[in-house]
């Protein structure tokens, strides 16, 4: 027989042999290695031929990376202590601390909200009762000592029954109320319609003096449209820049009066440049080695022919020339 046709003979008895012996089970102990070769690899994916970890005794618990996407990291990786020290940190100047001054209460309270408004993410700016005792801590000296004892006290009753707090409210707002009931400045609206009839425009700054005007009518809490009003705005313009207000638009309210003066204060200061350049067309500086002539110069009709009595008449004074 050929070899090639023992061969596939040889084959072929071995495939027959294979189909009629029963499948043996994976796992079980009494199958025979050298069927091994035949068996399907499935079990070796997951079993010898995997990847074993290892055995080694570790004390820490596995750790697995946290976030999603292309970075594995985030907050949350992060230990504790920093995202509180994140939370609670605040940022920017502080504002300066309160003396008990009433002059200084609408500006204090003022800054004293800027700085809680730009650090609204913090803790201390979420919770009412934090937002208190800062702003209390801000509080020195002998005229509101008593003040202080006495809203550290309310405070703890709060903390022990919030129901002292009304509705829609806490314990910030209750205590911001108090505050500016016991250290406003009662002669303050006086005091600011004072300086808003004496108050007048200087060296053609008109900027300046709008920005004071509405200062003080803010502390004076009045009406900016009101008739009175609107004259004593006018009263502090100078009087040819109110006249050319009236005559070119006659505003009625105080947006017209601001936006009628800034358009004729344009036009004046563009009329006072005109006039200032003409000015320096006939005022010549002279030179040195020459003489400064002022007036008019008349030419008499002959020129200055000598021994003529023709000569150069000059303006005031009549100065002949040597």
């Amino acid at each position: 027989m050929p070899f090639a046709e023992a061969i596939i003979a040889a084959t072929e008895a071995v495939q027959k042999e294979q189909k009629e012996k029963p499948p043996t089970p994976f796992d079980d102990p009494s199958s025979d290695k050298d069927d091994d070769e035949y068996r399907p690899k499935y079990k070796d994916v997951f079993g010898s031929f995997g990847m074993r970890s290892s055995q080694t005794a570790c004390d820490k618990p596995p750790c697995h990376p946290c976030g999603t996407g292309d970075d594995p990291f985030s907050l949350e990786n992060l230990p504790q202590d920093d995202k509180e020290d994140k939370a609670c940190r605040l940022e920017g100047i502080h504002p300066d601390k309160f003396n008990g001054d009433c002059f200084q209460t609408t500006r204090f309270l003022a800054t004293f909200n800027w700085f809680m408004l730009m650090n609204y993410r913090a803790n201390i700016a979420k919770d009412p009762i934090m937002h208190s005792i800062y702003f209390l801590s801000l509080l020195e000296g002998p005229k509101c000592e008593g003040w202080v004892d006495a809203a550290d006290r309310w405070l703890h009753r709060v903390v022990e029954d919030p129901s002292m707090i009304p509705q829609r409210s806490n314990a910030w707002k209750e205590l911001k109320k108090c505050f500016k009931e016991a250290f406003s400045d009662y002669a303050e609206r006086e005091r600011a319609q004072d300086e808003l009839k004496k108050l007048r425009m200087k060296n053609d700054n008109l900027d300046e003096y709008l920005a004071a005007f509405e200062t003080q009518a803010l502390r004076a809490d009045i009406d900016m449209n009101d008739h009175t009003n609107l004259q004593t705005f006018a009263l502090g313009l100078p009087q040819s820049l109110a006249d050319a207000c009236i005559k070119m638009e006659n505003p009625e309210t105080y947006e017209q009066w601001r936006a009628t003066v800034q358009r004729q204060q344009k036009i004046y200061l563009k009329t006072k440049l005109l006039h200032s350049e003409y000015g320096t067309f006939n005022n010549h500086t002279p030179g040195q080695g020459q003489r400064q002539t002022s007036g008019w110069v008349w030419h008499h009709p002959g020129g200055n022919n000598p021994g003529s009595n023709n000569q150069n008449w000059r303006g005031p004074g009549n100065h002949a020339p040597p």
